[in-house]
């Protein structure tokens, strides 16, 4: 109980930004997360007890998924009195929230007039919200209270509607409805309070847990301070090189960049973990087989050599579960993500251009998930930002200017080097492999036309030399050619070349854009840019974890 009152005091009281030594930038406080409840009985019989344990017990599991952030809740259920409101009024009165304000309520209201304020749905005082909303908005074949209900909430709780392994859910349930919506659900056996979860699209326990995650990420202090300050240099000098006031930029450095330096920093750390573990893994996996066929043919006589191939086939297994367990990869996909989000965001909001959440197009499907940690991480760094950094009265020639060198000059850059970088090491990847697997075939031939194997006044025949490469350097290839392929060099050098085309094109029109409207909407497909191609990033990258082959 001593945890649960803990875990309840966390998600009520924000955290201070974290404290730093002298001469340095604080880091920038935790995210908070609203936990969006949708509670819907369809059972009127059931037992007290056991419902509300349940329920409690799901709220438990869901602060210790957020231990780590400050979170609210929020309850959605339907204004017509029932027994949600029963239960809901149980579980206020409950011990669970002594020390915490409690959650939000809204009651769902569905009619074409304003609910009679006097027809209150509950029995005692309880404060509440009401929204009210139109049946024909609703999915046909459902009930609309339910709809709006479900999709408002990011988690379902129902209450007898018990179709546990069902393969098909009948026409109008709430399952249904929440598989539609892609919301997860919980159901709760009415008579003995029983559960069973429903994931459906949105494994919104998933994103909770990698939000909580990113909020527990430590970065050093010295390293976060000297790129902060290295990230507003750049942007200061960017602004005077424009002639625009750096005032204007002031707010956004308090709010949006410190996140963003410190979401940039984590994506690094974790690309050098991946990248380090995926070279180990790879290039170990070859000095495995050139260890026991150096054993075999030089040294049989020592049988304990062996032993090292047993240390680097562990070391591999290790690195790999290492790599799984600790999430590099996902970490650095997502992380990066996040940061370049936070850019274009940074940007946009200057002149009050909406950074827009991503969407999923059909051929992205894999990029997103509804309810993804980066989409609500996304909202809650956005709002952090002071309502009055975004304006329009700043003058025109200087805001453009510094869009065009401190945003889009930049990226085209980045973009450009990213890509000869990419060509240019699979080009070397490439003509290394080639080279190895041509000395084998020489060294093959050799072996199979008996050249040097008359040669004896050697302290190691050839023949047994010959022999030990021909059979290590086929492993050494493949290693540099499985670097190589998950690296996705090649495709990476197309889509920067892609990329860049498109952004040298943007950065021409932005030259010559005479106004703040044409501004706007070359900005906006600026970031549509830069959004399509770090989606279409994270989908390639999705499937190229650390794998022993």
């Amino acid at each position: 109980m001593q945890a649960d009152t803990e875990n309840r005091n966390n998600r009520q009281t924000p955290a201070e930004p974290t404290s730093s030594p002298a001469n340095s930038i604080s880091l920038p406080a935790p995210l908070a997360a609203s936990v969006q409840v949708g509670l819907i009985v369809t059972e009127h019989h059931f037992t007290a007890g056991a419902v509300l344990e349940a329920i409690k017990n799901v709220l438990l599991r869901l602060d210790t998924i957020l231990a780590g952030t400050p979170h609210t809740y929020q309850f959605f259920l339907p204004h017509q009195a029932g027994p949600e409101h029963i239960i809901l009024e149980a579980l206020l009165a409950d011990s669970i929230w002594e020390g915490t304000a409690p959650p939000e309520i809204i009651l769902i209201h569905c009619g074409e007039s304003e609910p009679d304020d006097s027809l209150c749905p509950f029995e005692g005082d309880v404060d509440h919200g009401i929204r009210t909303i139109h049946e024909e908005d609703a999915a046909p074949g459902y009930n609309p209270v339910h709809d709006a209900i479900i999709d408002w909430c990011t988690l379902v709780l129902i209450i007898g509607e018990w179709e546990p392994g069902a393969a098909l859910y009948r026409p109008g349930s709430v399952f249904d409805l929440a598989r539609n919506h892609g919301r997860t659900i919980i159901a709760v056996n009415p008579v003995n309070g029983s559960q069973y979860e429903l994931p459906h699209d949105d494994m919104i326990f998933d994103s909770f847990a990698q939000l909580n995650q990113y909020n527990s990420e430590e970065v050093n202090h010295s390293e976060y301070t000297a790129a902060y300050r290295r990230y507003t240099t750049s942007l200061r000098e960017e602004a005077e090189k424009a002639m625009l006031n750096d005032d204007i930029l002031e707010p956004i450095y308090g709010s949006l960049l410190p996140y963003f330096t410190r979401t940039r920093l984590l994506a690094k750390k974790y690309q050098r973990l991946h990248t380090l573990t995926g070279t180990c893994v790879s290039l170990l996996a070859a000095l495995a087989v050139a260890t026991i066929t150096f054993q075999t043919l030089f040294l049989p006589e020592m049988p304990w050599l062996v032993w090292v191939e047993v240390f680097e086939i562990s070391l591999i297994i290790s690195l790999m579960y290492a790599s799984r367990h600790w999430d590099f990869h996902r970490r650095w996909i997502d992380y990066n993500f996040l940061a370049e989000r936070l850019r274009a965001g940074f940007f946009l909001c200057i002149i009050c251009i909406q950074c827009e959440k991503p969407d999923t197009p059909p051929y992205m499907s894999m990029a997103h998930r509804p309810n993804d940690w980066i989409v609500m991480a996304f909202e809650e760094i956005i709002a952090t930002r002071p309502i009055y950094c975004c304006r329009l009265d700043i003058p025109y020639v200087p805001i453009k200017k510094f869009f065009w060198s401190a945003w889009i000059t930049n990226r085209l850059s980045f973009y450009e080097q990213a890509g000869k970088s990419a060509r240019r090491t699979y080009t070397m990847l490439t003509y290394a492999g080639v080279t190895i697997f041509s000395i084998t075939l020489i060294l093959a031939v050799f072996h199979a036309t008996g050249i040097g194997h008359w040669e004896t006044d050697y302290p190691f025949r050839v023949p047994m030399l010959m022999a030990f490469f021909t059979i290590t350097l086929p492993a050494v290839g493949s290693a540099i050619a499985a670097l190589r392929l998950q690296r996705e060099y090649q495709r990476n050098a197309e889509r920067y070349a892609h990329t860049v085309r498109h952004i040298t094109a943007i950065r021409n029109q932005i030259q010559h854009a005479k106004n703040m409207k044409y501004l706007c909407e070359f900005l906006e497909e600026m970031n549509e840019v830069t959004l399509r191609e770090q989606q279409d990033w994270r989908i390639i990258f999705r499937f190229r974890q650390v794998e022993a082959v």
